[in-house]
This record gives structure tokens, C-alpha cells and sequence, in this order.
């Protein structure tokens, strides 16, 4: 049976020198392309105080003695890019793994950095959620799109700055987000998949910050399927709209048109008026403003 076993393991300090050495290794004919993305994102970690130990691998193969580089690619070539710009005190994890053939080299780079074992952005997310008490309860799905909507809605309609990449779920330390996110976990849920969206959501707190009180019924309303006396309520349209939307595969609304979407069956309502369909075009005039 193909198999692989750990010679040695050690923490060791990260040096150029080091990262030279490593960089220079022959590779196992396993690693991944250099990714210059990859690389400049762990350039960006270094810099700013933010790298943990590199977990380096080392492999021979027993049938030849030849001895690969298993591990470390990306984070070799950052560290010789950074140069004299490297931070002190930088340590490595340097593993020596002997496996009998190729084939242990193959088995061992699929559990290096194991695909299930990866960190996601619901990981993150809920990481974030939870050390802050006003949010903790809230069902991580659906806190994590509340935050995905808010972020659309800051960047898109307002064009203010978001932080980027899982940065964004620091908003969840924001006080003043948090009456809106407890509603949200009090209306969205498995029954109602279509408010499930990024710009639905960012939709809706549009319309939560323009009037809360006729937003928790309308959006309830919608999640409810509407007035099922009236084809024509705006809640009930557009919970229509939305539902067959998400079922055509074919024809997938961009996310600004969603945004437009609600927002016109809201306006609609405000104003008291019947519709007969969901008018959801953004680029003529722009996005419309909730009353």
C-alpha cells in the first residue's frame, strides 16, 4: 500500500538564506504552478505582522534517494521578494517525509493543505460572529449573507470603501448593524430561499434604514408569498419575481438588477400602487432610491 512517513519535524528560523535554499529545491513533479497572486498575497501577510509559522515539506524518495521539495513554493519565493523588507522572527515548520515512490508523494501532497480542511468564508464569518455577543445567536448562513448584503450595498450604492477579501466580516463589531441582522435572522430561513441573496438583502436594508416598522412587515409579507387575495400587492409580485428567478438557470439576473427589482415593488408599496410585473433595469437611469 503506498504510504509515507514522517522522518522529521522541526521549527526553525526563517531566514533568506533559508528561503534560498528552499526556493532552489527540485520540486516533487506534484507542486502547483506558482500563482504571482498567491505570492503577493503572503507578501502582504508578512508585511503586515500577520504570518504564522510556514509549514515547509521536504520528501525522498526510498527507490532512488532523490529528495523533493513537497512544500513551500509560494511562501520561499515571498520571502525572497521581500528581501531586506522581512520582518524578524519568522519561523518554519520544516517536515522530511521518506516515501517508497512517486505515488507516496502524490498521497502526501493531498494532505498537505487537504481540501476539506481549508478554512471558508463562512468559517471566517462565523469566527467573526461569534465573539460578538449581540450577533453570536443569529444562524451563521444567514448572518453571513446579512454581512455579504451590507457590503454590496456600501460598495455599489453608496461607493464607499469595504474591506475586501474576509476583512469584510470585521463589520460585525459595528453596534449599529446589529438591529438590522437580528431582524434579518428573525425573517430569513429555509423557507424562504429566495431572500437568501447579497443584493436582496442589501435591498432590504435599504428599505430598513428608510422606514423600519412598513420594512419588517413588507419583507415578512414577501417571504410569506405575499397577498394571496391580490396578484397584483407588490410583496406579492415581487416574491413571485424573485422565486422564478432563482429557478432560471438559463437567464441569471445580475445582481444589480435584483437590487432594482425590490427596490421597485418597495416603492410601489409606499406609494400604494398595484403592479403587474417587476420593472428592474439600473443602467438607463440608475439605481432607484427606496422612499
Amino acid at each position: 500500500m503506498t504510504s509515507f512517513n514522517l522522518i522529521s519535524s522541526e521549527v526553525v528560523d526563517l531566514t533568506p538564506e533559508l528561503a534560498r535554499q528552499w526556493h532552489d529545491m527540485k520540486p516533487t513533479p506534484t507542486e502547483r504552478l506558482l500563482d504571482p497572486k498567491r505570492v503577493n498575497h503572503l507578501k502582504e501577510r508578512i508585511a503586515e505582522g500577520r504570518a504564522v509559522p510556514f509549514q515547509w515539506a521536504a520528501v525522498t524518495v526510498k527507490s532512488t534517494g532523490d529528495t523533493f521539495r513537497a512544500n513551500g513554493q509560494h511562501s520561499s519565493e515571498a520571502i525572497i521578494q521581500l528581501d531586506r523588507n522581512l520582518p524578524k522572527g519568522l519561523k518554519a515548520v520544516v517536515d522530511r517525509y521518506e516515501v517508497p515512490d512517486m505515488h507516496g508523494a502524490v498521497l502526501l501532497f493531498r494532505q498537505i493543505d487537504d481540501r476539506r480542511s481549508s478554512r471558508t468564508a463562512r468559517d471566517v464569518a462565523r469566527v467573526y460572529q461569534g465573539i460578538v455577543h449581540d450577533v453570536e445567536k443569529i444562524d451563521p448562513k444567514v448572518a453571513k449573507v446579512g454581512i455579504d448584503g451590507l457590503g454590496w450595498w456600501r460598495r455599489q450604492i453608496e461607493g464607499v470603501p469595504v474591506p475586501s477579501g474576509d476583512d469584510i466580516y470585521d463589520l460585525f463589531n459595528e453596534t449599529g448593524l446589529h438591529s438590522f441582522l437580528n431582524w434579518l435572522g428573525e425573517t430569513l430561513s429555509m423557507k424562504t430561499p429566495e431572500l437568501t441573496n447579497g443584493p436582496v438583502v442589501a435591498a432590504m436594508y435599504a428599505t430598513f434604514i428608510t422606514g423600519e416598522e412598513q420594512a419588517r412587515k413588507f419583507w415578512v409579507s414577501v417571504g410569506r408569498g405575499g397577498d394571496q387575495y391580490d396578484e397584483n400587492d407588490p410583496a406579492t409580485v415581487l416574491d413571485d419575481w424573485l422565486k422564478a428567478a432563482k429557478e432560471n438557470h438559463e437567464n441569471r439576473l445580475k445582481p444589480g438588477e435584483y437590487y432594482q427589482g425590490c427596490i421597485y415593488a418597495w416603492n410601489a408599496m409606499r406609494e400604494d400602487k398595484q403592479i403587474k410585473d417587476i420593472k428592474y433595469d439600473y443602467k438607463k437611469k440608475g439605481f432607484l432610491r427606496p422612499i
